[in-house]
């Protein structure tokens, strides 16, 4: 592959602009962003990544140069919120600049006297973005067990994230660090970050759709099959190159509202075939990492809404989309989801740049009772009760129906948190609909 030039992890100066508006600082002029020059390349190793964990790694190696950082991971938190919010648990995927300790440090005790998590979770859930100097200030942080004990030592400084998902009882975010005494991230760094936020979250659901798909293929001889996942890659020219059975069969059902003609998909109404074909080029081209380029499509307008009330404009290329196709009555539109993708050795296919995932909304929700066997060593019992959950039934309703006490669902439900390593019902039907044919 050809040399990178934002490979390098050491820091760069970064170039001045627009600044976030604190209480009582005057906001200059902004000056011309910088950083948005690396944004086509991190983009190409960001859709890299989604199939190789070392090229995400990579790429958040990539934007801790790009702005002049010291360190970038991807974190995820359950929380609850009964008055107040609660940060329950804390895990961190993919990282780049931090040390092992330091990660251990904060996984075993630090993410629970994280001031700059729980201030974020109870001021700034609904935000976008934001900079740490808005939620602590610097005499409380310096006062701080978390600055003391933890920051110092590591040479952990200013702060800036950005929200990639979140739910009343989940939070992921991505947190990139200066070293102590740096300049604190403002707006031309949010820009960039607010450009990259619609292409994270994509990743974000794209890699936890091909992960699943992986490990149940690994784990399940008929997996896919069994599943039913249709998902598709196709190339710029919409020429489908791949597709899992459970498309090939949607392909070849008559009534499905998607077919394949001269190696292409076709779709009845001209004009969602259209918008189809553009949905899939301009991904194509946000994967191939061209998607910034004027000559080839048309950047578009993104904002987002920073903590403090400050909105943050950007451009950014397409991150994909999604459409309903047409279908006879009675049938109801079909989903279709167009994403970027880069592939890399997890699918073995160069040519791939999108991926066209499809289902009906309003399909009910298949058995995962043989996944969850397999991937969780659920007993059959075990299985089919979650089933039966999944269908939306209460325990009580769902003990009926299987012709148990509830007593003994209840025994089946706990042994299923147990094994999946869930603490909630939630949690158990969220888990098994990430799983391929969801």
């Amino acid at each position: 592959m050809e040399k990178r030039k934002i490979a390098d992890n050491g820091a760069k100066k970064v170039t001045s602009g627009e600044m976030i508006a604190v209480p009582g600082q005057q906001r200059p002029t902004c000056a011309i962003n910088s950083h948005m020059e690396e944004l086509p390349e991190l983009l190409l190793l960001l859709y890299e990544g989604v199939s190789s964990p070392e090229r995400m790694q990579a790429f958040l190696a990539g934007l801790v140069g790009a702005v002049g950082a010291k360190c970038a991971l991807f974190r995820e938190h359950s929380l609850s919120t009964a008055g107040s919010v609660h940060v329950d648990t804390s895990d961190l995927a993919e990282q780049a600049g931090y040390s092992e300790e330091s990660l251990k440090a904060y996984q075993e005790r630090y993410w629970e006297v994280d001031l700059y998590l729980q201030r974020a979770m109870e001021r700034f859930r609904t935000a976008d973005c934001g900079v740490s100097r808005l939620l602590v200030t610097q005499a409380e942080l310096d006062r701080s067990e978390l600055y003391a004990d933890y920051a110092r030592p590591f040479d952990l400084g200013p702060m800036m994230w950005g929200t990639l998902a979140q739910r009343p009882d989940y939070h992921a975010s991505i947190s990139i660090v200066r070293p102590i005494g740096a300049d604190h991230f403002d707006a031309p760094e949010l820009e960039l970050l607010t450009a990259l936020t619609p292409h994270l979250r994509q990743a974000l659901k794209l890699s936890r759709t091909l992960r699943s798909l992986e490990q149940t293929n690994a784990m399940l001889k008929q997996g896919i099959e069994d599943a039913g996942i249709a998902i598709a890659m196709a190339g710029q020219d919409g020429a489908i190159l791949r597709a899992t059975p459970g498309a090939e069969q949607l392909f070849a059902t008559p009534a499905s509202g998607v077919s394949l003609r001269g190696g292409r998909l076709a779709l009845g109404n001209p004009g969602q075939q259209r918008a189809l074909e553009a949905l899939i080029a301009a991904a194509c081209l946000t994967g191939a990492g061209r998607g910034a380029d004027q000559a080839m499509g048309t950047p578009l307008p993104v904002r987002s809404r920073a903590a403090g009330g400050v909105t943050v404009r950007s451009w950014t290329p397409s991150a994909g989309g999604a459409m309903l196709v047409t279908r006879k009555p009675p049938q109801r539109p079909l989903q279709v989801v167009v994403s970027p993708f880069c592939p890399g050795s997890l699918l073995n296919e160069p040519q791939a740049t999108a991926l066209i995932q499809f289902s009906d909304p309003f399909a009910v929700p298949k058995s995962r009772g043989a996944i969850l066997q397999a991937l969780y060593q659920l007993t059959a019992a075990e299985s089919r009760l979650a089933d039966a959950l999944l269908q939306g039934l209460e325990v009580r309703d769902a003990a009926e129906a299987l012709g148990i006490t509830f007593e003994t669902a209840r025994f089946h439900l706990k042994r299923v948190f147990a094994k999946t390593g869930v603490g909630r019902q939630t949690e158990l039907i969220r888990l098994m609909l990430s799983l391929p044919g969801a």
